[in-house]
């Protein structure tokens, strides 16, 4: 038989055309996902009585902002391992549950990822938030924390000279400052570039009850403020000459703050008298 005339004459296969075992195919695989559905909920009955599983959600909870806290002060802001205490959420499903309803793991957003920014934000919910950058960060991200005036609890933003999007953004913060209340807020520290142009300035009137620390390099102030009141930690550097205090402006604003136990002042001494 010549070889030609062995060819088997197939039906061409259009992608409108359905496979002959196609249903029986899809009722198999819904019975494969029901059966790992079923796995999943074994493991999970069978986890729960492990003496990890005893442990009640709330101290749970405790246990994670804790680690979260020490991985934070492991790591500066941009380290991508700052973040490594997400692992506590892959444990298992109870991690996960416990993680995601916890705010107080996720107050400290990472600024290096608009994205992760985001998340964190809407997982923090109402929970004050403490904002702190390194050397590597989006600009969107800070501006979307600095949004969030009335949980602002932590902020510190230290921009290098030449940084002119950065001083423009504390600038941004500090007009915002001087017009909304950061009922949350208890320290600020803030510096820029030593060249800066305008100097950024702090508004006398700031209304943040609970400010406590307040740390300035290469900005100004009044020292009639009111931010200078009830404060336990003043830092301030490099003062522009025209903002260094009179001997008696100093007195008076340490008199508004009794309770001040750290006192740092450099390039911003009282201007005395000949």
């Amino acid at each position: 038989m010549p070889y030609h005339a062995m060819r088997l004459s197939c039906p061409k296969a259009t992608p409108d055309s359905p496979a002959p075992n196609s249903k029986a195919q899809t009722e198999i695989d819904d019975k494969l996902e029901a059966l790992e559905e079923r796995k999943r909920a074994l493991r999970t009955c069978r986890n729960s009585y492990s003496p990890i599983s005893s442990i009640p959600p709330e101290l749970l909870s405790t246990i994670f902002v804790f680690h979260v806290q020490q991985t934070q002060l492991r790591y500066i802001p941009d380290n991508p391992d700052v973040l490594s205490w997400l692992i506590v959420g892959r444990v298992c499903r109870r991690w996960r549950e416990v993680a995601l309803r916890t705010p107080e793991l996720w107050v400290t957003p990472f600024l290096n990822c608009s994205k992760a920014t985001d998340e964190m934000l809407t997982r923090s919910k109402m929970a004050p938030l403490n904002l702190k950058i390194g050397r590597r960060y989006r600009m969107d991200s800070i501006q979307k924390a600095l949004m969030h005036m009335e949980r602002l609890q932590s902020v510190s933003l230290l921009f290098l000279h030449g940084d002119t999007a950065g001083c423009r953004c504390i600038m941004e913060f500090i007009n915002k400052l001087s017009s909304c209340s950061a009922p949350k807020l208890r320290l600020l520290a803030l510096e820029v570039g030593d060249k800066q142009t305008p100097r950024v300035a702090i508004p006398i009137y700031f209304p943040a009850p609970n400010l406590c620390s307040l740390r300035i390099k290469h900005c100004d102030l009044s020292w009639a403020s009111s931010v200078l009141t009830g404060l336990t930690v003043l830092d301030i550097q490099k003062l522009s000459p025209e903002c260094l205090p009179t001997l008696d402006e100093l007195i008076s604003a340490l008199r508004r703050m009794p309770a001040l136990h750290t006192l740092v002042l450099e390039d911003a001494l009282p201007t005395l008298s000949s």
